[in-house]
């Protein structure tokens, strides 16, 4: 029988599990839960400065940080995996692995590391130091990280495949195909996996059988990761709407777009119950409430935006394409703080323990902190 899949309880639960404090202890999968909302209740307090950074990597960050055990794993385009203590930046290890490069970040689940590389490989390494533990080739690049549940690694690929893989071993359990690329991460929601495609179309994918149950048509390609909040996915297109998706239902609750600045939104959404926050390549990020798709402010940038904001307490993190963060204020959109780094930021936010970590496309890994060194 093909119907919908069930949320009810969950949803019910799911404001106060998104915002749980105890979340900002973690950061361990790319926006911080399975569900994607990029937003943690615990503020940063004071004004940030860098605490440590590392200007290792030659070919750059693309690929966000986690955060695990006081300990931040992050991989570069060259196909080096790092692990670096958050407390003061020291080097746990490195490695190598050759002929690969990750523009997609790692996912950190029970002392392991699983990410996938611009060649369609996906690894599982061991936490501690780095080695490989088994690795599978899926067909295209991996422009996401993985996702865990249960005993399933998910992964997307540039080719429309979404994997699952045995936790254990690496083989292939199932396999979802579209005809156009998929970019987004899997979020996951009871038992279900949204996918924003390039395909014009959200799905709603069952774990258990890697079968299509629901899904609804939107105005264009996105690899924009839907951000599931209060019964809502909502995420972006290429062609500048802003899609809010009732879940389980598969209908459209609203749908945002400037009329004076249409232009493609290829981030990911940071989101709790005062605000649902983006950015666009129109230069410009966006507040928007998330119950009514009301507009709440606006804060103009100096370039495009690839970089997922966050949420952390009563602020929002930005960062562009031209190596500037912004600190803004979520109530109002005023401007709080900023830090010039140069170079480009197309990695998002990690968040964990009071502190803030980012890698931009220069090579440069910041962490920051608003406690004294």
């Amino acid at each position: 029988m093909n119907k919908p899949f069930e949320l009810v309880a969950f949803l019910i639960i799911a404001s106060s599990w998104v915002l749980d404090p105890s979340l900002a202890e973690d950061w361990p999968v790319y926006r911080g839960n399975q569900m994607a909302t990029g937003a943690v209740q615990t503020a940063l307090p004071g004004e940030p400065a860098v605490l440590w950074k590392h200007s290792l990597s030659e070919s750059g960050y693309e690929g966000t940080a986690v955060i695990a055990e006081g300990v931040v794993y992050v991989g570069d385009n060259d196909g080096m995996l790092y692990a670096y203590q958050l407390s003061d930046g020291t080097e746990v290890w490195h490695q190598k692995f050759e002929n690969s490069g990750f523009i997609a970040g790692p996912t950190f689940h029970d002392g392991r590391i699983y990410i996938g590389d611009f060649n369609g490989i996906i690894r599982a390494v061991d936490a501690k130091n780095g080695d490989l533990i088994w690795e599978y080739e899926a067909q295209g690049e991996s422009y996401a990280a993985p996702n865990v549940v249960g005993d399933h690694v998910l992964a997307t690929t540039e080719s429309g495949e979404l994997v699952a893989l045995d936790l254990e071993s690496g083989e292939l359990q199932w396999k979802f195909q579209i005809e156009a690329p998929l970019r987004c991460w899997p979020t996951v929601v009871e038992g279900h996996v949204l996918l924003a495609g390039c395909d014009e179309r959200v799905h709603a994918i069952d774990i258990a059988s890697g079968k299509e149950v629901a899904g609804v048509d939107i105005d264009g390609p996105t690899g924009s990761t839907p951000a599931v909040f209060d019964g809502k996915a909502l995420f972006g297109t290429e062609q500048g709407s802003f899609y809010a998706i009732r879940v389980p239902a598969m209908e459209i609750a609203w749908r945002h777009q400037d009329p004076e600045n249409i232009n493609p939104i290829h981030t990911a959404a940071a989101v709790d119950s005062r605000a649902v926050v983006f950015g666009t390549q129109g230069k410009k990020f966006y507040a928007i409430h998330p119950e009514s798709g009301e507009m709440l402010w606006t804060f103009p940038v100096r370039s495009a935006v690839e970089s997922s904001p966050v949420i952390v307490g009563d602020s929002v993190f930005l960062a562009t394409k031209r190596g500037v963060i912004h600190r803004v204020d979520i109530a109002t959109g005023k401007e709080l703080w900023k830090y010039e780094a140069g170079g480009n930021f197309q990695a998002a936010f990690a968040i964990a323990n009071n502190r803030l970590v980012i890698g931009n496309t220069d090579g440069t890994l910041y962490c920051f902190s608003s406690e004294e060194k």
